[in-house]
């Protein structure tokens, strides 16, 4: 089995670099979006010789919070599905500096006990809480700038023009079930076909949306692919903060209460080498354990 990472981060060169070299030992590729320009560059010149890191190249920046990092997954997927000579069993996504909380063997044990089945975390539909439909529905302005995702004040005005638009009745007409989860995913290869299938319509729908990630794999699958949806894997396998995913909020660190919360966790947040020292030493060999 082979695996296409693809990954958003913002990390430092040398825990960058790091991450990189560990995923790609086993065969797997990794698809990466850097926002920084001279960090892109470092990147993009260590690994020129690598055939399996690909720089994102035609959207080079995306941020949490809106359609740019939705957008920008899936033109990564598309890429991945356009290599001459290479096919991918499965995507996963890594953002924030997501790494590996257990060896490649151990991942793919886990896969293999779903074969052909999609893992994904869908929290709720407007079935469940009819007030994701109005949320849903409003427009979000000033979502694609740099300060949305942490600027407390950007976050509030947000907020509240996107409800005085909506009083106004300018909001979205959408006639698909509204679901929202985890952000995160392991996809087959059949599932990023069919996304990739119907990439406009991620762009049309989220467009000015809030926290597009956490809409359009639940959503876009449920429609395009029903039965595929119904058959996904309803886990969430992410470690983050002090536990798992919470709505619409900026990923936390991984901490180590985090790990043992999520035991059954394959990737967890960022590990901060000045909160965690004893993790953060360990956790680049994770995923590599099996090589010896």
């Amino acid at each position: 089995m082979t695996i296409a990472y693809l990954i958003h981060s913002e990390r430092p060169y040398g825990e960058l670099q790091e991450l990189i070299t560990q995923l790609t030992k086993q065969g797997d590729h990794v698809f990466i979006m850097i926002n920084d320009n001279e960090l892109r560059d470092q990147i993009a010149f260590t690994f020129m010789e690598y055939s399996k890191v690909h720089i994102s190249q035609k959207q080079m920046y995306a941020q949490e919070g809106d359609l740019s990092l939705a957008r920008g997954t899936l033109m990564q997927m598309k890429e991945a599905l356009q290599l001459k000579n290479q096919e991918f069993d499965y995507f996963i996504n890594l953002t924030d500096g997501m790494v590996p909380l257990k060896s490649r063997m151990e991942i793919l044990a886990y896969l293999k006990q779903y074969p052909d089945k999609d893992f994904f975390y869908v929290d709720r539909s407007e079935k469940d809480d009819p007030d994701l439909r109005k949320k849903t529905e409003k427009y979000y302005p000033y979502t694609n700038i740099i300060t949305f995702p942490t600027n407390k004040f950007v976050r509030a005005m947000t907020k509240g023009m996107a409800s005085i638009l909506y009083a106004f009745h300018s909001k979205r007409k959408l006639e698909d079930e509204i679901l929202i989860g985890s952000p995160w995913f392991i996809l087959t290869r059949k599932s990023a076909e069919i996304l990739i299938e119907n990439f406009s319509y991620c762009s049309n729908t989220y467009k000015l949306s809030w926290y597009a990630e956490e809409l359009y794999i639940p959503m876009m699958l449920h429609k395009f692919a029903p039965e595929r949806y119904q058959e996904h894997i309803n886990d969430n396998l992410r470690a983050v903060g002090d536990g798992k995913w919470i709505e619409s909020h900026v990923v936390l660190p991984c901490t180590t209460k985090a790990i043992e919360t999520c035991p059954n966790a394959l990737f967890g947040g960022r590990i901060s080498a000045e909160t965690e020292a004893g993790l953060y030493s360990s956790y680049f060999d994770i995923y590599n354990a099996n090589l010896g």
